[in-house]
Formats: C-alpha cells, structure tokens, sequence
C-alpha cells in the first residue's frame, strides 16, 4: 500500500496547495463536457511472498469523459488500458498471471470544491490477448487459475482528482484511483490502486454563451 499513500499524500499537497492561492478552477455547470487523457500508472494491491513480481507498471492509459448534470457533480464514463498482474494462492503455493485489460468504468463525479473532485463508479475489465504466466506452483489437476482467464471482471472505483493549473479549455488534473474486485475468486489478490497526471479538454456545452470556465 505505500504507492496508495505516496498517491494521497501527493493528492493531498496539491489540494492544500490549490486551497491556499486564489487562482481559479474549472466551474461545473449542467450540460458541460469534457475529457481527460493520461498515462495511467498502476499496481496490484498484493504484499505476499511473490510481491517481487508485483513491479510498479507505467503501461497504462486512462481516458475519462463527463457530462456535467448540475453545479456539484457530473456521469463519468472511464476507459483505461493496462497489463494486470492477479496474484493467488493456497496452501503456500502461488500463481501469478499478467494480461491485457480494457477496465470500463460508469459512475458520479461529485466536485466539493472548483479544483477537488471524488467519483464513485461500477467497473467492468474484460481482459484481451495473451496471457503471460509468471509464477505457477500448481498442477493441471489443482485448476487454480487467475481471473486473467476470465471473460470479465466486476468491482468498485473510488477515485480522488485535484486539479493541478488551468487555463480556458485546458487543465492538469492529478488522479489517484483505487479498484475494488467484487468477482475475484478465494485467496486471489485482483484488486489495484493507481494514479495519472492527465490534460483535461472542455468539449462543449449545452448553452450557445456558457459561464466562464473559470472563476474570478
């Protein structure tokens, strides 16, 4: 979990950071949207005895999209692309396998302030290609496989974004996510935490003259 406090801790000294200077932020407001693309740092949350395996992953790519729906929150739709690791054991032996992931999420984003935002979201990761098999103690007869060889995987995102400069249609946004499994199978590590430093892009909005996109 020390990647998941660095992420906080970075998360939480841009938010005090932000909190103490007057610049102004993005502006929420219905019918807004936008997006933002960014390289998606990752790791699987597993500190057992092959967390040697468990190596820090810079592969990812995160595209997130939002619909404002009022002045406090908006619908998020993720797409993030990712070489995962899944880690299980039983009876000291250990599998690990890696595969690709197109992790699909759907949820709120709710903004407290102009430049801290959290989301709350349902995820669904299908993996694809190959699947690379890094560690494996078990036998054919054993059958313990990852959810690596699963048709999809179902959890939880709770995502924590500060935002970072902004200027008109653009903005730097910092991101820490955490992904919940709800589908892993007994003794399997699925779940990850990550985070993105990502170029946000204010599409549209619904109105021919909207509000300024920041704030005085």
């Amino acid at each position: 979990m020390n990647y998941f406090r660095l992420i906080l801790c970075f998360l939480s000294l841009s938010i005090s950071l932000l909190a103490a200077k007057t610049a102004s932020a993005y502006i929420p407001q219905r019918g807004n949207v936008y997006a933002t693309l960014g390289p998606y740092i990752f790791k699987t949350n597993y500190e057992g005895k092959k967390s040697d395996e468990n190596a820090l992953n810079s592969t990812g790519l995160a595209l997130v999209a939002n619909g404002d729906v009022d002045n406090k929150g908006s619908l998020e739709i993720a797409a993030i692309y990712m070489n995962k690791l899944f880690f299980r054991e039983d009876d000291n032996k250990y599998v690990v396998e890696k595969t690709q992931v197109m992790h699909i999420t759907l949820g709120y984003r709710r903004w407290w302030t102009p430049s801290f935002s959290s989301s709350l979201s349902v995820y669904t990761s299908y993996p694809m290609g190959n699947i690379t098999v890094l560690h494996n103690d078990f036998t054919v007869a054993d059958d313990m496989t990852t959810t690596a060889r699963s048709s999809s995987e179902t959890g939880l995102d709770l995502a924590l974004q500060a935002e970072l400069w902004n200027s008109g249609r653009y903005a730097i946004v910092a991101e820490g996510r955490y992904s919940y499994s709800l589908t892993k199978k007994a003794h399997e590590y699925a779940d990850q935490y990550g985070g993105s430093v990502g170029l946000r892009y204010f599409i549209q909005s619904r109105v021919a003259a909207p509000k300024e996109l920041r704030q005085p």
